[in-house]
């Protein structure tokens, strides 16, 4: 039995093989079509990202009940002496109270299995990065005070950077927060946006720059990350909504600017391309101390 589970949602995109490395459990969100719910993790990509293209009678999201919740608690629980959920931004979703309530009823349940559940004030590629940082550590022996005290400082120093085609799906589900004039202007003017959700913003969507192309856009990104970043080490993930070309492209600007201690690509969950569509282009990054 280990000491520490490290549990995430399907939202921090974590890459199959490191959640089999460090034995990371992903609890997936549910897609919504015609009245029916879908585990995420079960849908046809293809055939999802056509509906997605229709902009009518499109999907919906919901979070994981508390029952589904309170399941991963007691599996984990029979591997690990405690459990620490790192959750999306609660901001965006009623998973992280979830999450909460399962916990209260877990602990009457599981009373030998300490439980926390944290709000990375994040999504996707930022998120994938505080779950993997409490991984490794939870990999290294580190008690649950200790992971606990890592997440918590880390979710301030994350930054997030993300562009996507077009504002309109994160506005039409209410994520679109202090960007909700540039998703208005974009139907009169042809731009690209930069948005930013991290803990600097309280989790929420805020604008920060704007251009006429994808790839002056990925030019403003990186520059804003060698900005904050200096001369230190980056730590990096990059996710996307059915655009690996335009997402490795991103990493090669990245490695040829920026001195890259560690830079993970990986596709976003369906659930992510609901309130995006296709086109995401997300990057996620933090520096060495």
């Amino acid at each position: 039995m280990s000491k520490v589970a490290v549990m995430t949602d399907t939202i921090a995109s974590v890459p199959q093989e490191k959640a089999k490395e460090y034995g990371i459990k992903v609890i997936p969100f549910h897609v919504v079509m015609d009245g029916k719910s879908y585990l995420e993790t079960t849908i046809d990509k293809n055939q999802f990202y056509t509906r997605l293209k229709q902009k009518e009678n499109l999907p919906t999201t919901s979070a994981p009940s508390i029952g589904e919740f309170l399941e991963a608690y007691q599996e984990l629980s029979r591997r690990a002496e405690a459990i620490l959920h790192i959750s999306m931004t609660s901001s965006f979703t009623m998973a992280y109270g979830t999450a909460i309530e399962a916990k209260e009823i877990a602990q009457e349940k599981l009373p030998k299995t300490a439980i926390e559940v944290v709000d990375s004030k994040t999504v996707e590629s930022s998120e994938l990065l505080i779950v993997l940082e409490a991984a490794r550590a939870a990999r290294q022996g580190k008690n649950f005070n200790e992971i606990i005290q890592i997440v918590n400082n880390m979710i301030p120093r994350i930054n997030q950077l993300s562009t996507r085609d077009t504002l309109f799906y994160l506005d039409r589900l209410g994520r679109i927060f202090e960007a909700k004039s540039w998703a208005e202007a974009e139907s009169k003017t042809s731009f690209r946006a930069i948005v930013e959700i991290n803990a600097s913003t309280g989790g929420v969507t805020k604008p920060v720059a704007r251009a006429k192309t994808k790839t002056q856009i990925m030019e403003k990104m990186v520059d804003i990350a060698k900005e904050r970043i200096g001369n230190k080490k980056l730590h990096a993930a990059i996710v996307h909504t059915n655009v690996l070309e335009e997402a490795e492209r991103l990493k090669q600007m990245l490695l040829s600017q920026c001195h890259c201690d560690e830079l993970y690509i990986n596709e976003a969950a369906p659930v992510a391309a609901v309130h995006n569509g296709q086109g995401l282009i997300e990057f996620g990054f933090y520096v060495s101390d």
